[in-house]
């Protein structure tokens, strides 16, 4: 049962990692959209000859490769969000396919998914100690049957 506990605990940390890698994403693209502004808007070169008469722009592959790299960063933190998205949704499907009662369902939910304290949920509940305990035990047997 300690690994099935140890799972339902993941949910909020994956909940918690999500909104930070979110608030990184955003603030990775206001770097970017400002870093690229203010490199576009610097001194106007003149455009450079290159092999075979072509021209190029040097601060446009500046920031090109600039671009580039933020845009590496992003991909790998939405990566990494699909993939606690695909974690949450294990978790959420194997606790609605254990059969809970509501009862057990609320636990979960308040425990793991909310995070709240055992004596919290005792007062929320309006169940004592020992009879949470007997909540808690029986919705862990049947989720790890699953």
């Amino acid at each position: 049962m300690e690994a099935v506990e140890n799972k339902l605990y993941q949910y909020s940390e994956y909940k918690k990692r999500i909104e930070e890698q979110e608030k990184q994403i955003a603030e990775l693209m206001d770097k970017k959209d400002a870093l690229a502004e203010r490199m576009l808007r610097g001194q106007n070169l003149d455009a450079v000859r290159v092999m075979g008469g072509l021209t190029s722009d040097p601060v446009f592959a500046a920031v090109q490769k600039i671009i580039d790299v933020y845009g590496t960063r992003l991909d790998a933190i939405r990566n990494e969000i699909t993939d606690m998205f695909y974690h949450i949704d294990e978790i959420e499907k194997m606790v609605s396919d254990a059969g809970l009662t509501e009862t057990e369902r609320q636990y979960i939910q308040l425990r793991y998914f909310e995070g709240l304290q055992p004596k919290r949920i005792c007062f929320e509940m309006n169940y004592s100690d020992s009879w949470l305990r007997d909540i808690k035990k029986a919705a862990l047997r049947k989720i790890q049957a699953v």
